[in-house]
């Protein structure tokens, strides 16, 4: 099935090849749209080659044929990155929309999602498990964490940490009452300031924006008001 599935990857690969160098040099492409189509589509097409290539190469046993997928595929994994960059110096972004391509080419998303291969991880085996044994080798050295200690410092009853969010919670309604209180006062303050200098007569159009300024606040404070009491209830306090 591998073997078969490489030479599928082989035909695609040399197809491609031959469609980005024609005998005869295309000219160049002015529309940006459709410049992009073409660089996806090519984008896209490399993915599913390297897709297989990578299939095969994982499951193959033969040492030579290993070595031919493994010059393949690095060279199909290069020219992926280049036409990456070209989609991005046309399109000045790193995030690109294949739907019209994927939909002409009746593929979905995920089959555009790029693996890591996995040789990646087993010729670096070694480099990891040194490096792993290296961390476990300080961490036994610092000595380990205080993770239990503050696990026990936090632990509490939950009618403890109910109690003390309920506390903190009308802490802070108190403080807005509070708040809301001392703007009143000095709101009668500054009216009864006014009343006794004789405040001037405002024209119509100022006096009914201030109207309309101070009864969107209280409408908005007493919005606020009630959806916070509604969450109390919500939530039992």
């Amino acid at each position: 099935y591998y073997n078969k599935q490489w030479q599928e990857a082989q035909a695609a690969l040399v197809d491609l090849i031959q469609q980005e160098n024609p005998p005869e040099p295309p000219k160049p492409e002015r529309d940006r749209l459709a410049a992009f189509q073409l660089l996806a589509t090519m984008y896209i097409k490399y993915i599913q080659i390297f897709r297989k290539l990578e299939q095969s190469y994982d499951q193959l046993v033969h040492p030579q044929k290993r070595r031919v997928v493994r010059h393949c595929l690095d060279g199909v994994m290069g020219r992926i990155v280049e036409l990456k960059h070209e989609m991005m110096n046309l399109e000045f972004s790193e995030y690109h929309y294949f739907d019209d391509v994927l939909s002409d080419l009746k593929l979905t998303p995920n089959d555009v999602e790029i693996p890591i291969p996995k040789y990646f991880i087993n010729e670096r085996l070694k480099n990891l498990k040194e490096r792993e044994k290296l961390l476990g080798q300080v961490l036994a050295r610092i000595g380990p964490p205080d993770q239990d200690r503050d696990k026990e410092e936090v632990r509490m009853p939950w009618e403890q940490a109910i109690r003390i969010i309920q506390i903190h919670e009308r802490a802070r309604q108190g403080r807005l009452r509070a708040k809301f209180m001392r703007e009143i006062r000095q709101q009668e303050n500054r009216e009864k300031q006014a009343q006794s200098q004789g405040a001037p007569t405002l024209d119509p159009d100022v006096a009914a924006t201030r109207i309309q300024k101070v009864w969107k606040g209280f409408a908005q404070r007493r919005r606020t008001k009630k959806e916070r009491e509604d969450e109390m209830i919500f939530i039992g306090m």
